[in-house]
């Protein structure tokens, strides 16, 4: 969620609009929204199919950003542009991973897989783009991935499967960004979620309906609090990356993979062993190495912030 809509480089070089204390509150709340997301998705998947958790949280996602687009008097343009097609497919893969991985895997593993998205999309931005990768993030992104495979443990030196799965998400939802970076980032932020939401929500349609399982009032109640802290993640996400430094945002975010230890060991009893916390902090370690940012001169950070919904 790195895209911006008003402000301009200029702008926030010369200057911050909200204090770092109140940019780093919503931060924080941002980071805290997106686990709860993941939380209460991973709840939900128990009961319904991928596809159907999918189909809802775009729905429901929808239906909350629609408020948000006549508050803001956001209009979402056209449709016909090949960015929301390519960013559709994309999101349908990665957002049919997540909650698939969800529902067959420990919450911090998949937070720790999907945290390897703006890396990914800096490999893919050096493969596509033409844009330099340095020793620094080939380092951060072996120690990021040897920390993944000691959470998750090797079994008989062979990978799951469903961890395969993850990795393709978060393969998915970088390449999105990588897209959104070099074909739309002019457009309007909440025109690219407006359009990513009700376009998702059409194409996931009939494979959920298939198979659908009738869901409790739980069980949407936990989805509409996916849509509510999706959408709150990302105005809060785009919010600080527009008004305050980009490293405040990227040194909050590293706080999501130990929500993400808590969350799985007080909800789903997931005890995490030493190899699992020693791989997280190899993944922490690996992603800040790759990504960490020098105070500005002042000048506008270019490094990737994970778009994921």
């Amino acid at each position: 969620m790195n895209e911006s809509t008003a402000a301009s480089p200029q702008t926030l070089a010369a200057g911050f609009a909200i204090t770092p204390l109140r940019s780093t509150v919503m931060a924080l709340a941002a980071v805290t929204a997106g686990v709860g997301m993941d939380l209460l998705a991973k709840a939900a998947s128990i009961e319904a199919s991928a596809a159907q958790v999918t189909l809802l949280r775009w729905v429901y996602g929808l239906m909350t950003l629609i408020p948000v687009l006549l508050v803001m008097r956001v209009r979402p343009g056209s449709v016909w542009r090949p960015i929301h097609l390519g960013r559709v497919l994309l999101n349908l893969v990665g957002s049919f991973c997540l909650y698939y991985s969800l529902a067959h895997l420990p919450l911090s593993v998949v937070v720790a897989v999907f945290f390897l998205e703006p890396l990914v999309a800096l490999g893919l931005a050096a493969l596509f783009l033409g844009e330099g990768i340095s020793r620094a993030v080939a380092i951060g992104l072996f120690i990021a991935s040897l920390g993944i495979l000691l959470m998750t443990g090797l079994q008989d030196w062979r990978l799951d499967p469903i961890l395969l799965v993850a990795l393709l998400g978060a393969v998915a939802w970088g390449a999105m960004l990588v897209m959104t970076r070099s074909v739309g980032r002019h457009e309007p932020v909440l025109a690219l979620m407006f359009w990513l939401s009700l376009l998702t929500s059409l194409a996931m349609a009939p494979f959920a309906i298939h198979g659908w399982r009738p869901l409790t009032w739980e069980g949407h109640l936990a989805m509409f609090g996916v849509a509510v802290l999706g959408t709150l993640y990302g105005v809060l996400g785009i919010t600080v990356l527009r008004l305050a430094p980009v490293r405040i945002k990227a040194a909050c975010s590293f706080l999501s993979l130990p929500l993400a230890f808590l969350a799985g060991f007080l909800f789903f009893d997931e005890r995490p062993d030493w190899s699992a916390i020693l791989g997280g902090i190899l993944v922490v370690f690996g992603v800040w190495l790759a990504l960490r940012l020098k105070r500005p001169k002042p000048a506008p950070a270019t490094g990737f912030q994970p778009e994921s919904p």
